[in-house]
């Protein structure tokens, strides 16, 4: 069986298509789309949650030469755990078989969580962040208006599992504990990482204010130019641009 899945990936490789492998990393199911042509240093982007959602700027970049990957870790929030899976992963990809040691970071939604944890962890380790509608502060959701902690409708399913997956032991922990958008963040911003945001600027679920602004302002005033997006009315859906092409634009001119 094995033979038979590297022939055909051989064969769509040799007519020009993207390929795909799924394996497991620390026990989670990885996948790896590969461009038929890798662009110069085997760039990569790694979608960080909701793989998929963004077929079509997923696609482009295939088509930039750009491999696409992703680890699920789904409701880990950016926590040690998920970001234990994620050194693993860039460890394969980046030291095994040697794509760039900087991906581009794509955080929808709550991806943002991870995306940021993993920049504050290794600002070594991204070329980009590419935040769309997304998350930035636990407090502002899933805590949003449940817990009187900001303008978003929030999710108090998701609070709990948030809580419990980070170790706070009540709300008030939580509160006081959870990262702020920016911290630990200059390290990131000052070694020139790019900063992109697609909001909609009437977002009920995950208000850009409270979230994905905060970055912006600061990779501001360090002097770092974010390439910022605004959808003039939109909400939280749908994510992305009707045309990507100006994210595609902004994520070729890091080669």
């Amino acid at each position: 069986m094995r033979f038979l899945m590297s022939l055909w990936l051989a064969t769509l490789a040799a007519a020009g298509e993207p390929t795909a492998e799924r394996w497991q990393v620390d026990g989670r199911p990885a996948l790896l789309r590969i461009p038929a042509q890798a662009a110069p240093g085997k760039p990569w982007l790694w979608v960080a949650e909701f793989q998929g959602h963004l077929g079509g700027f997923e696609a482009a970049m295939l088509r930039e030469g750009w491999h696409v990957a992703h680890l699920a870790c789904p409701n880990q929030f950016g926590s040690a755990r998920s970001m234990r899976g994620w050194e693993a992963f860039h460890a394969e990809l980046a030291a095994r078989r040697g794509l760039s040691p900087r991906p581009a970071i794509l955080g929808i939604s709550r991806g943002g969580l991870y995306a940021l944890a993993w920049a504050r962890l290794h600002p070594d380790k991204v070329s980009a962040i590419y935040l769309d509608n997304a998350v930035c502060d636990g407090r502002s959701w899933p805590g949003g208006k449940p817990l009187g902690l900001g303008q978003g409708k929030g999710s108090p399913g998701d609070w709990q599992l948030q809580r419990a997956e980070l170790g706070f032991a009540d709300d008030a922990a939580a509160i006081a504990g959870l990262p702020r958008p920016t911290d630990a963040l200059a390290a990131a911003r000052d070694a020139g990482v790019r900063l992109i945001s697609v909001h909609g600027t009437a977002d009920t679920v995950v208000p850009y204010v409270e979230n994905a602004a905060k970055v912006v302002a600061f990779w501001e005033a360090g002097g770092n130019k974010p390439f910022v997006f605004a959808k003039e009315g939109g909400d939280h859906h749908p994510h992305g641009l009707r045309d990507m092409k100006p994210v595609v634009d902004v994520l070729r001119g890091l080669r």
